[in-house]
């Protein structure tokens, strides 16, 4: 991780100030870090440095436990960007093309993958669709995504399930065959920088063993790559997949989605539960979720601003924020974009 990468680690509110930067991976059991290297040990939320070696660098060994390769550290990267994404859903028939989106964007989630055999998924495997071509979207879909990525800095994220597409791992022949439509699709696309869980649908109840296992096995095929999920702010059980997957080092962010319900556009009501969020997670693993639209139970441009100064006022170190969707922010005039963006990222 880089000092302004958009997926650096991070510390509690109002902290990270006093601490010095560094860049860390998060620990993972039987690898052998060398000498001088911060892992952060997701189990605990806290970060260690290898500070003796022995034949085999750290020799596998856990941080809590030994004292002798290992000592608490601090970590922060007080120049990294907040993550400003955005929702790119493949159904619209003329999108703005990628590269194209407004350059306050510095993250695009790819919606949707969705299940072979429709939900909750026959073979586990998952497939992706080109947006529609009316803009040149579709013919330039793979060229553009890397150009957002290596010429813009922009993180190109592949946004799985949503819209009622929940999908189930009762066994691990099923999760290996999701890995490898993962993988194909990542070839398809020339490469992207992470998944989004967004799989736990309604009645849906996430396979968490199972999506531990996936996103590790991810993220070790490919090094930096980022797990989310936007899961519902008021759920018990997205709450605990969520506080599970992060303590198994198996998910960078949860970002809560504040729109399409009753009262979830409420500014007060989105203070309150962030902090929940933040109590659960920590600061720098929550991203909040805006919908700023002319409909029933989205936000107007106002509201949309009074949330996140109350939430940034609360937490400084929160991780960052998402709206629902890109192409409704570019037809009323980029309002997130334009208005939201520059509040969570000066």
């Amino acid at each position: 991780m880089q000092a302004g990468a958009i997926e650096g680690s991070g510390t509690d509110a109002g902290s990270s100030a006093a601490l010095a930067p560094c860049a860390a991976v998060t620990w993972q059991a039987g690898v052998n870090y060398p000498l001088g290297t911060v892992v952060l040990y997701a189990p605990n939320g806290l970060y260690y440095k290898v500070v003796q070696v022995a034949g085999n660098g750290s020799d596998g060994t856990t941080p809590t436990i030994s004292t002798w390769y290992w000592a608490q550290t601090t970590c922060a990267l007080p120049a990294a960007k907040k993550i400003v994404g955005g929702y790119y859903p493949n159904w619209t028939p003329s999108p703005i093309r990628i590269r194209d989106v407004n350059a306050r964007y510095n993250l695009i989630y790819l919606f949707h993958a969705v299940p072979v055999g429709g939900s909750p998924g026959s073979t586990g495997a998952v497939t992706f669709s080109a947006p529609g071509n009316g803009r040149g979207a579709a013919t330039n879909l793979k060229a553009d995504i890397q150009y957002a990525r290596t010429t813009q800095g922009r993180k190109i994220i592949l946004s799985v399930g949503g819209a009622g597409n929940g999908m189930s791992f009762p066994n691990r022949t099923k999760s290996q065959t999701f890995v490898n439509s993962i993988a194909a699709i990542h070839t398809q696309l020339g490469g992207i920088d992470g998944m989004d869980w967004n799989t736990f649908e309604a009645d849906q109840r996430p396979d968490t063993a199972e999506m531990i296992w996936i996103s590790q096995e991810l993220k070790k095929r490919y090094p930096g790559f980022i797990i989310s999920a936007p899961p519902a702010p008021w759920n018990a059980i997205d709450k605990e997949f969520c506080r599970a997957m992060v303590a198994a080092g198996a998910m960078d962010y949860a970002a809560p989605q504040y729109y399409d319900g009753p009262g979830l556009n409420d500014p007060a009501y989105v203070a309150d539960n962030v902090r929940q969020w933040v109590n659960l997670l920590g600061a720098n693993r929550v991203v909040v979720g805006f919908g700023i639209s002319n409909a029933a139970n989205y936000m107007s441009r106002e509201q949309a601003v009074s949330a996140w100064n109350q939430v940034k006022a609360n937490h400084p170190d929160i991780r960052g924020g998402f709206n629902w969707q890109i192409h409704t922010d570019e037809e009323q005039g980029w309002p997130f974009a334009n208005s939201v963006a520059p509040l969570i990222n000066p």
